[in-house]
């Protein structure tokens, strides 16, 4: 019996179960789908990781014997060593094109995965390759490649096509942000290949350690252990690739678990609503109910169930639909900036707690809802319920009252008898707003770090890199040609106190093609004495102005002291940045890497001594590509808003008509025309929309600052909604709002009059 009430209940209730089923699915289906296209990233390369033995450990330096590798085999909590070596070679091809080679003998730790060709073996003379290189070139298995290494020419057969867990993120360093296949890539050759049986000077050991181990005590060891000389000790969360797709990871997980809290907020208080309305308007209902036998427990029960029934099978929806749509669209753009063996969503546990959240929101309204009328006994539950002792407000005893006018005070008595109704609907328009703004913001704030960066902070048009070895004549032509500014740029270790962190060192000689600006935006110069420190690193080593620290150039044994001088905010790229004459003041010489201008360079690497030419808008480009991923995350969630203010304001007002049609009945008896009568509704809707895009506006600005915070240590960026997206965000909550206002309000010609003045039964 209790059943057929149910369903009976709902029937005549449709459209306010509609909403909270549609919110359950939409709020799981979102919240499953990111966090499968994020859990599934992190699932896959954990079991590659595992699978090739990646190292908890890479100690870089010159010239490791079989002695050291013995020395760091003795050391508590180390369960294997092996030894490479690393160094980029120049491909005979015509093109710049460069091949990042690791020399190896035995390969028991981070191995290849061969995906054509022969299995890596170290013994056979022959070359296994990039397979994005490889097909970016149009290379195959069985062709030859050339290099040149230190002046001696070698060509080797390729003998596979490989992917390599070190390489998930395949840029030359941390100045590129997406992977250039066509003229970057890597290469594994066996101790085989070299002439004769020259010794193999190693610079990277490669170190895995024991499960449960604390690898920053083993880190310490092997700091002493190598004191004499200069050693980069990179673990997992400083490796580039790995650190680079991990913080990927982390930036879609803070996404994912942002955006399901305002659906099932929303979902539990359109319940509360719903239930609340429906509950009242069947008093007698349960009064018969008590009086036939039916229990406070059973009844409860009947009335949590419509809750748990809706969230559960919209719950179970979301959870089915999230993961086979959205991680496809969202790995579309991952597959071009990382290389895994297999990309599959795979539903996080977090995903099955979010149903289950859903659930109890849902129920836990319910229950609510009806707690009260279950605590009355039958005989008074039987009757109907006492109006309330109506009171006129602060507002209606003041002067200002009689001058409001008649539609005024009517809609202002109602949203004053209905809070909670009133406050939903705010709420509603709120989180739309919010999720409008967030989803823009986030658009608008990736738009403008490329026009930052590549525009107004680097306002060169190219960048000519130069080759190590130019000479001081080779620079004087360049100069010569092209009016510039020389920089250099290195990857650096920064000090202070316990903080230790990487970032990068930029030296600049006498020029206008490079500005800073501090965090408010504003135009700052670098200073003659003493280092600028960029916002993000400040933070990380936690120094302020007039504090020192101390850094060394990757390579280098000697640490450097600095005072901070100013503080600079630089989107991405954190370090320090220095003059010419400040670099040169303790004791170092100025080595350019490159050479910025704002003249037509197309023609420079031809040049003798520049590596390559960098235009700008490519750059700029790259950069757009990498954040792509980002973009498609923000469509997901302009939609998502949409729904979401849709179904809410449709559940609310729909709520809202039902509960004032005896009143709307009287305003038609009295003369009021429909015409008059919707006016008075779109009046309210108009109020309690504008206060909702008020609080959501600040509200969309704080949730786009919290994802903004979960981005990699290497970028900051600075909340940046435009004029606009604000506009637009208003804008659509308003159609929104209106839109469907002017679908209930056609239900006013609708309204049977006898029937609703009929006086209580």
């Amino acid at each position: 019996m209790l059943l057929r009430k149910m369903c009976r209940d709902m029937r005549n209730n449709l459209a306010q179960f509609i909403s909270i089923f549609l919110l359950a699915i939409l709020g799981v289906l979102v919240y499953s789908g990111i966090n499968a296209e994020w859990y599934g990233m992190q699932t896959e390369v954990e079991k590659y990781y595992v699978e090739t033995c990646l190292p908890d450990l890479w100690v870089v330096g010159a010239s490791f014997t079989r002695s050291d590798v013995e020395k760091v085999k003795t050391l508590s909590g180390v369960s294997a060593v092996a030894s490479r070596l690393t160094f980029d070679v120049v491909v005979n091809s015509g093109k710049d094109q460069t091949l990042r080679v690791n020399l190896v003998e035995e390969m028991t730790l981070s191995a290849p995965r061969v995906i054509a060709g022969r299995a890596f073996t170290p013994t056979e003379d022959g070359l296994w390759l990039d397979a994005a290189f490889a097909r970016a070139n149009q290379l195959d298995v069985g062709e030859k490649i050339s290099f040149e290494v230190m002046g001696v020419e070698f060509e080797k057969e390729i003998l596979g096509l490989i992917i390599h867990p070190e390489y998930v993120h395949n840029v030359k360093d941390e100045t590129a942000f997406m992977p250039s296949p066509e003229t970057f890539g890597f290469a594994f050759l066996s101790a085989a290949a070299l002439p004769g049986k020259l010794p193999i000077p190693y610079n990277q050991l490669l170190i895995v350690v024991d499960e449960g181990e604390d690898v920053k005590r083993i880190s310490s060891e092997l700091e002493a252990l190598f004191s004499h000389r200069y050693c980069l000790i990179i673990d997992r969360d400083t490796h580039p690739s790995v650190a680079t797709f991990a913080n990927e990871i982390q930036q879609n997980k803070a996404l994912g678990g942002v955006f399901p809290i305002i659906f099932f907020l929303i979902a539990a208080l359109t319940m509360l609503t719903t239930m609340t309305r429906m509950t009242s308007n069947q008093r007698t209902q349960i009064g018969v109910l008590k009086a036939l036998g039916f229990s406070r427990r059973q009844i409860q029960f009947h009335y949590v169930s419509y809750g748990l029934w809706l969230g559960l099978l919209g719950g179970v929806i979301g959870l089915l639909i999230g993961p086979l749509f959205i991680p496809p669209i969202l790995f579309t753009m991952q597959k071009s900036i990382y290389t895994l063996p297999q990309w599959r969503a795979v539903v996080s546990p977090s995903s099955y707690g979010a149903v289950l959240m859903t659930v109890l929101c849902c129920g836990a309204s319910s229950c609510l809802a009806c707690r009260r009328l279950l605590k009355e006994v039958p005989a008074a539950t039987l009757r109907p319920a006492a109006p309330k002792a109506g009171r006129h407000s602060r507002l209606e005893r003041s002067r200002l009252w009689p001058g409001l006018g008649f539609a005024v005070q009517w809609n202002l008595r109602d949203v004053f008898r209905s809070r909670i109704r009133s406050s939903m609907a705010v709420i509603g328009v709120m989180g739309c707003t919010a999720l409008l703004l967030f989803g823009l913001g986030l658009q608008d704030t990736a738009n403008g770090v490329s026009r930052t960066v590549y525009g107004e902070l680097y306002q060169n048009e190219y960048q000519i890199n130069l080759r190590p070895e130019i000479t001081k004549e080779e620079m004087a032509v360049l100069s010569d040609r092209y009016q510039g500014q020389w920089i250099q740029e290195a990857k650096i270790e920064l000090r202070s106190g316990a903080c230790r962190e990487s970032g990068f060192l930029t030296v600049l000689a006498q020029g206008a093609e490079v500005k800073f600006r501090d965090h408010r935006r504003q135009e700052i110069a670098l200073p003659e004495e003493g280092i600028g420190l960029s916002r993000k690193m400040a933070q990380r080593l936690q120094v302020d102005l007039g504090s020192s620290l101390h850094w060394r150039i990757y390579g280098e044994k000697e640490w450097q002291e600095a005072k901070v001088a100013t503080i600079y905010w630089m989107p991405m790229g954190q370090g320090i940045a220095m003059s010419k004459a400040e670099y040169e003041r303790s004791g170092r010489v100025f080595q350019p890497t490159a050479y910025l201008t704002s003249e037509q360079a197309t023609e420079a690497h031809h040049l003798a001594g520049v590596a390559s030419v960098q235009a700008q808008e490519q750059m700029a480009k790259a950069f757009d590509e990498m954040l792509e991923s980002l973009r498609l995350i923000t469509a997901v969630l302009v939609l998502a808003a949409v729904v979401l203010g849709s179904v809410v304001l449709y559940n609310l007002g729909a709520l809202s008509f039902i509960e004032r049609t005896r009143e709307l009945a009287t305003l038609k008896v009295l003369g009021f025309l429909p015409k008059e009568i919707r006016s008075l509704l779109q009046m309210q809707n108009i109020w309690l929309t504008v206060i909702g895009i008020g609080l959501g506006i600040p509200v969309g600005y704080l949730l786009t600052d919290f994802l903004l915070s979960t981005m990699p240590d290497n970028i900051d960026l600075l909340t940046d909604i435009s004029l606009i997206s604000i506009v637009v965000g208003i804008t659509g909550t308003f159609a929104v709002s209106v839109v469907i206002n002017l679908l209930l309000s056609r239900k006013v010609g609708e309204i049977d009059m006898i029937t609703s003045l009929k006086a209580v039964e």
